[in-house]
């Protein structure tokens, strides 16, 4: 037994005590966690080549991915794993494995890393393609698929396309013996008949909030910081940094949207259609749907103002993507 005079013979106090034992209590704590964790997620993975610590197998790969991958699936097989950063990252190369995934564990698979800014300029993932998958993922996909992207909803907005082709036409024959840049009419009206299908306006004459060169720049600008390497992504912890400014440049951006989308809402709302208006599913865009389902008090089918706006973005962004593909 140790008794007071020990303690002071070895020279220890009452702090010093239970600064050790505290310390002796951290470390056996610490030592268990460890082990358990070790244990419990003992679960088989893949081989893989080794990284290093920190940064992982990083900086061994190249800008041409496909190529690094499909040399590392000869030496490791058709599924393997490797770091990037503090991301565990599996890499599948073989089409059975594949369909498996993709196929027959689809649901198991659905979730994906969201990247910043794709989190900023969804609104913190409220739309179709990066939604977490679960009640609200599969309301949405409900609502964009069977509601706003069926034949008979587009075959009702027709009228809206051909008004804005009818428009283009006539700005030709106003130009005549003048040049005309064909690829960037058409480009222009084709973003005007999603426009007005999407929100009802088009980007053009005064009433526009944004003009067609506005909003195509802002979304090849997003569509690029989508595919941009963000070393937020790969270490969350720097995220608060935003090192490379992808996060602050993205909400810029974001904001040519919002001016859009806000104002086609401000104009909606002072010209609700009459819902005992036997025509009104004949002039219903998008955007007045969407508003109907805000309204909505049932919880299962109404919507939030994140979640329109994200749903918004699709159509509006996705029509720059097909142009930059195409050039």
């Amino acid at each position: 037994m140790v008794t007071h005079h020990d303690v002071k013979h070895y020279g220890l106090d009452l702090f010093d005590i239970l600064t050790l034992l505290s310390l002796s209590a951290f470390a056996a704590l610490w030592f268990r966690r460890t082990t358990t964790k070790k244990s419990s997620s003992a679960l088989p993975l893949p081989p893989g080549p080794r990284g290093l610590p920190l940064v992982g197998y990083l900086p061994f790969l190249s800008p041409n991915l496909h190529r690094d991958f499909s040399e590392l699936a000869t030496v490791y097989g058709p599924i393997f794993k490797f770091w990037m950063g503090t991301k565990l990252c599996v890499v599948i190369t073989s089409p059975p494995l594949v369909g498996e995934v993709v196929r027959d564990q689809d649901t198991v698979f659905a979730n994906r890393d969201v990247s910043t800014c794709a989190l900023v300029a969804t609104h913190g993932g409220h739309d179709i393609a990066f939604a977490a998958y679960g009640p609200e993922w599969k309301k949405l996909r409900k609502i964009f698929v069977r509601e706003m992207s069926n034949n008979t909803v587009l075959d009702n907005l027709y009228g809206l396309r051909r008004e804005e082709v009818r428009k283009s036409v006539r700005q030709i024959y106003e130009k005549v013996k003048t040049p005309v840049d064909i690829g960037a009419l058409a480009f222009l009206t084709a973003i005007n008949s999603i426009m007005s299908m999407t929100i009802g306006a088009s980007l053009q004459g005064d009433n526009a909030a944004i003009d067609g060169d506005q909003f195509k720049k802002a979304a090849e600008d997003l569509v690029t910081l989508l595919g941009k390497p963000n070393i937020s992504d790969v270490f969350p912890a720097l995220m608060w940094f935003d090192i490379q400014g992808i996060e602050r440049d993205t909400r810029e951006i974001t904001r040519v949207f919002e001016v859009m989308f806000d104002s086609a809402m401000a104009k909606r709302k002072n010209n609700i259609i009459d819902p005992t208006d036997k025509k009104k599913d004949m002039r219903k865009d998008f955007l007045q749907f969407l508003m109907e389902l805000h309204e909505n008090e049932d919880g299962a089918k109404s919507i939030t103002m994140p979640e329109i706006k994200a749903l918004l973005m699709v159509p509006s962004t996705n029509l720059v993507v097909l142009n930059i593909t195409d050039d």
